[in-house]
């Protein structure tokens, strides 16, 4: 919970926010945090032009202003950015610092930053988007007035009242008075005065009073303090305290986001541990399916060996004849590649049809072409085929033919042709237009690894 301190010339006064409302208390424990409010008279707002000044030539600027406008205290800080219009500042602090500093160097609690109250109050009425007004806030001891043009105070007062019956319809009045003769409002352009107070005692006409806007109606202990009290809260531009005062609470602060860090830090690597003990269990548990595979891939072979044994015959040399059956399988020429070797030998030749296809992957040691074996260690194939001619040709153009197809088959593999119908006697080619009496047919042995 968030403890404001507002120090006056009357002493210190604790608040605490709860359930919404703040409610005055004692004093707070020696560890909580402060957000100091300075209601003292020694506070003033001064606003500057600024020049088309940016970075380090700003900054400068805005000090040398600060030390001529409060040259006898550490209290004072400068506002240029969204609490103004562009183009211009607000210098904001206390002519004098022994008021403050007396009551700040007897506390033990980190201070998170003072804050005076005419800044506060005009950082409601920006908030609030409140402008061209005159504010007025009666307090025990003195009466403050702020006018607020643009977005920026023109005139601060801060009046002694010697009692309660003191009339604050003439320090109203002197007000508005100065400011038609100093022409900062156009004649008869006077703003309305915004009252934090019971109106019916102050002597205002209600004619020059604006209506009490939600936000700033009094709440709880605090009263009409609660809208500045919710307002330091938030920690807003304005803050004036030196950095000496506010080292124990900004050590705090670091302390706190390294701690933040330091679990934050903690929490990842414990998520990533998590991470890694879900993958790891992950790859145990398909450890595990693996090895109950292999366990019964293994019982399961181990029972086929068992079974291979009881019939008489070698588990390895079965296990060797498994292999050799699947090379052989692997090894020997697809039907594709016949239909390939077969159309490769009469590539050019358009008159010229496959009639009749036939192949064999014969055994070793059996005949070729109804012939006797040939003698050799390496793995043949028989093929046999006979052609069709679409047009009838003379006989000297069926030989060319004829030998055009050897000539085809013997160049494209080593290919022993057992029948050629080139070398032989009987030349008749099956015509589309007639029968012959005798077909041509070649038969040859191929070798596997030519057809692969």
């Amino acid at each position: 919970m968030k403890t404001v301190l507002i120090i006056d010339t009357s002493g210190a006064r604790y608040f605490r926010r709860h359930r919404g409302q703040w409610l005055k208390i004692d004093r707070p424990d020696d560890k909580a945090g402060l957000h100091v409010i300075a209601d003292l008279p020694e506070e003033s707002l001064e606003g500057v032009e600024l020049p088309m000044l940016f970075g380090r030539n700003r900054a400068h600027f805005l000090q040398r202003h600060l030390s001529t406008a409060f040259p006898n205290s550490p209290f004072r800080n400068a506002i240029s950015d969204s609490l103004l219009r562009p183009g211009s500042a607000v210098l904001t602090g206390l002519t004098t610092a022994e008021t403050i500093e007396r009551e700040l160097n007897k506390l033990k609690n980190p201070v998170a930053g003072v804050w005076g109250m005419f800044m506060l109050l005009m950082s409601v009425m920006r908030s609030l988007r409140i402008d061209n007004v005159i504010l007025v806030f009666p307090e025990a001891q003195y009466l403050r007035i702020l006018v607020i043009r643009h977005a920026a105070p023109v005139v601060t007062r801060c009046i002694h009242r010697y009692n309660e019956k003191d009339s604050d319809a003439d320090e109203i009045a002197r007000t508005r008075q100065h400011l038609e003769n100093h022409r900062v409002f156009e004649q008869g352009a006077i703003p309305p005065v915004l009252y934090l107070g019971n109106p019916d005692s102050s002597g205002i006409s209600p004619s020059e009073l604006m209506p009490l806007p939600d936000a700033m109606r009094p709440k709880g202990d605090a009263s009409y303090l609660h809208v500045l009290l919710e307002k330091i809260a938030s920690s807003p531009k304005g803050q004036i305290a030196p950095m000496p005062f506010r080292t124990k609470y900004l050590a705090g602060r670091m302390r706190k986001a390294a701690y933040i860090l330091t679990a934050s830090c903690l929490l990842t690597g414990a998520l990533f541990s998590v991470q890694d003990l879900l993958a790891l269990s992950g790859l145990n548990a398909i450890e595990a399916l693996l090895q109950k595979s292999m366990q019964q891939e293994t019982a399961r072979r181990q029972h086929l060996a068992s079974l291979i044994r009881q019939s008489g015959t070698d588990p390895a040399l079965m296990r060797k004849a498994a292999q050799f059956a699947a090379q052989e399988i692997d090894a020997a020429p697809a039907p594709v590649s016949f239909f390939r070797f077969v159309a490769a030998g009469i590539a050019g030749l358009q008159e010229v049809r496959i009639k009749n296809l036939r192949y064999r992957l014969l055994k070793p040691g059996e005949g070729y072409c109804q012939k006797a074996p040939l003698a050799t260690d390496i793995r043949l194939a028989q093929l046999q085929f006979s052609i069709l001619l679409t047009e009838p040709l003379s006989v000297a153009q069926q030989a060319g033919i004829r030998k055009r197809i050897s000539d085809n088959l013997l160049r494209n593999a080593p290919v022993q042709l057992i029948e050629n119908p080139a070398a032989s006697n009987s030349h008749a080619i099956q015509g589309g237009m007639g029968a012959a009496n005798t077909e041509d047919v070649w038969c040859m042995a191929i070798p596997w690894q030519a057809l692969r």
